[in-house]
């Protein structure tokens, strides 16, 4: 997803009028797999001509400082306050995200499961603000990838040659959202096939 995003914006980039800055946390949880995502990241911003901040932190000693539950959750924040970080270090004016409309479907689905509210039902939004947990910093999130599918992005890059990575953490079952990714959804599509698309609308 993040891949075939960065090169979609580096074809628009000129007619955008925008500026561009490669930025990749490694949360130091894969061992050897995860040094070699942060190394593609800065090889591959270095060969589009592109500037790139690659850091590494700690998100279970985080979860412990904060309290926090889910690892899924301290790892979003996280890496989130490292792109607000990097964000005002650069003086950009936004974060772009590699979000899909698959990950909107999970996202509603897993608001539906905790119990939600209308706001929760929205899943995520094209353009929001985040900010840190005390309410201090913030940044503007933008995501322009939440009408595409990733099967499409998969498919964007194959037609262009383009190598990406795979995390093996989005195939672990001790994730929440693998979980209804890999199970829950493939249940739920027996009562609808385009279940994906019921969520997304939902959500909208």
């Amino acid at each position: 997803d993040s891949v075939s995003l960065l090169h979609a914006l580096v074809r628009l980039r000129e007619r955008a009028r925008v500026t561009l800055h490669v930025a990749h946390l490694n949360h130091n949880f894969r061992g050897e797999e995860a040094e070699e995502d942060a190394r593609f990241v800065a090889g591959l911003a270095a060969s589009l001509g592109l500037p790139s901040a690659v850091d590494r932190a700690d998100p279970v000693a985080y979860q412990r400082e904060a309290g926090l539950s889910s690892f899924e959750e301290a790892a979003r924040e996280v890496r989130d306050s490292f792109l607000s970080r990097v964000a005002r270090e650069t003086g950009a004016a936004a974060i772009v995200l590699g979000h899909t409309s698959d990950d909107l479907a999970e996202t509603v689905l897993m608001h539906i499961i905790r119990g939600s509210g209308l706001h929760g039902l929205r899943g995520m939004e094209p353009l929001s603000t985040w900010r840190d947990r005390r309410g201090g910093r913030e940044a503007i999130l933008f995501r322009p990838f939440l009408e595409v599918t990733k099967a499409e992005t998969a498919a964007y890059c194959e037609a262009r040659g383009l190598a990406f990575r795979i995390d093996s953490g989005n195939l672990s079952p001790r994730f929440t959202r693998n979980r209804v990714r890999d199970h829950l959804l493939p249940v739920l599509r027996e009562y609808n096939p385009r279940i994906a698309e019921a969520l997304q609308r939902l959500g909208r």
